[in-house]
């Protein structure tokens, strides 16, 4: 036998611990892992020495605008950030224009999707108030877990968010039904209407007024309402970018009750503090807002005890137009930040610095994902049958992060431009075929698939 892809000499990751050993590839999937003279010739070789194979990373949570909005991001330039930043599938959110909420809308995205991504890639599909019949046609479509917000200013909102406690029973009994995952953006939009309007009141533009706008208490009443919509229907949740040390209690206190709860988290939580909103301005407006030392601090705990199941980036591009309307008036720019190029190796820096260890890393980023998405054992992990997609990373090599170097259109509203970091992927592989090699895109448009739910039965 000849194998399409030899990775030779490298330091595999697998279950068991890291292991020298070569990996062979063959038609996209995992043929052998083995030593010399034990592994195929391949059609294609790479040289591993001094670096780990990690299993193909994942990223659960982003929002590549395409399609409606691609003059921010597109699945071609965001797959390729994805690529640059050791990431072999994402994961995308429905919240685009028109919104991915009906079969129709589903379909086209995926087409587009295909025609452009140079990673794979798995799509969520939004529900909210008026699309609910919606849901059996979407799961069927191969949607990767269904996704709602508890509050959404927005001309569709009634397709993505709810609007009271029976609605939110309601999908989550039906998402039970479906065995599929139910992602919520869980602030509560009450608690947020009445303080944006006090703070507008009160002719507060400044940055932060929109972190006040959006307390720690809108996180904890919706994660309470998530929890207690979980434990009654027995549907699986993903709680999407936690923040607060409260809210992380409540999902230790119902993981240890049996609740099927899995909880996410971003670099951007774990990195920054509502102080560099005044550093920033504008551009580090985030839903929900950077929060104080303590929540921080509450989620580094979280991640080590295992509480905390899953980093994502929340890569949330925008113009650099948009965001500089913030500066003057907070209210007027737009959420999020573009973090998934840099989210690996700001990780990989606290794995140096001894703050996590690489086996909880390939957890959070990989392993876990695919277990709450019910890829594994498919992918997430390093073993012969598996997907052969990998993140091939060097520990050691320090340098800068460079906004003007990134793939992302949004690279001018960077957080993280200037940071040192030490650790990056050298090496992106989608099923046997190099996507990314030493910071240079490699794989082509319609390299990345579409990669549907696994159903369970």
């Amino acid at each position: 036998m000849q194998a399409d892809l030899l990775l030779k000499n490298g330091l595999v990751f697998t279950p068991k611990g890291i292991i020298e050993a070569d990996i062979a590839v063959n038609e996209e999937k995992i043929v052998k892992i083995a030593k010399e003279p034990n592994t195929p010739k391949s059609e294609k070789t790479i040289d591993c020495r001094g670096k780990i194979i990690l299993p193909g990373l994942i990223d659960p949570h982003v929002h590549f605008r395409d399609p409606g909005e691609t003059e921010k991001e597109d699945f071609y330039t965001g797959s390729c950030a994805a690529a640059a930043g050791g990431i072999t599938l994402v994961a995308d959110m429905p919240n685009n224009q028109p919104p991915t909420s009906t079969v129709n809308a589903f379909k086209s995205k995926v087409d587009e999707a295909r025609s452009k991504a140079v990673v794979d890639f798995c799509l969520y599909a939004g529900c909210g108030s008026k699309n609910i019949s919606e849901m059996v046609g979407l799961a069927g479509e191969g949607a990767i877990a269904f996704k709602t917000w508890m509050y959404l200013s927005s001309p569709y909102s009634s397709l993505l968010s709810v609007r009271d406690q029976e609605e939110l029973i309601q999908i989550f009994t039906n998402a039970s039904r479906l065995d599929m995952p139910i992602a919520v953006h869980a602030e509560d939009a009450e608690i947020i209407e009445q303080a944006t309007k006090l703070l507008k009141a009160s002719s507060r533009k400044d940055p932060l007024a929109h972190h006040e706008s959006r307390p720690a208490s809108a996180e904890l009443k919706a994660v309470r309402r998530c929890l207690e919509a979980a434990k009654k229907t027995g549907a699986t949740l993903y709680l999407l970018h936690l923040t607060t040390k409260d809210a992380v209690e409540e999902v230790k206190a119902a993981k240890s009750l049996g609740i099927k709860v899995f909880a996410e988290t971003c670099p951007h939580y774990l990195l920054l503090t509502e102080d560099y909103i005044l550093q920033l301005g504008a551009y580090a407006k985030i839903n929900p807002p950077l929060r104080g030392k303590d929540d921080q601090e509450a989620l580094w705990r979280a991640l080590a005890e295992g509480f905390i199941d899953c980093v994502g980036s929340d890569h949330a591009p925008h113009l650099k137009s948009e965001k500089e309307l913030g500066q003057s008036d907070i209210w007027c720019a737009p959420s999020g930040a573009p973090n998934i190029e840099v989210s690996l190796p700001l990780m990989l820096t606290k794995v140096n610095d001894g703050v996590m260890t690489l086996s909880r890393l390939v957890e959070l980023m990989s392993t876990n994902i695919a277990k709450v998405f019910n890829l594994y054992p498919m992918r997430g992990i390093v073993c012969e049958g598996a997907i052969g997609s990998f993140t091939i990373i060097d520990l050691k090599v320090e340098y800068k992060i460079r906004a003007d170097k990134l793939y992302t259109k949004a690279r001018e509203c960077m957080l993280f431009d200037g940071w040192r970091v030490k650790g990056r992927a050298t090496h992106t592989i989608i099923r046997g075929a190099v996507a990314m090699e030493e910071g240079v895109i490699a794989g082509s448009r319609g390299l990345g698939r579409f990669t549907p739910r696994r159903l369970s039965r």
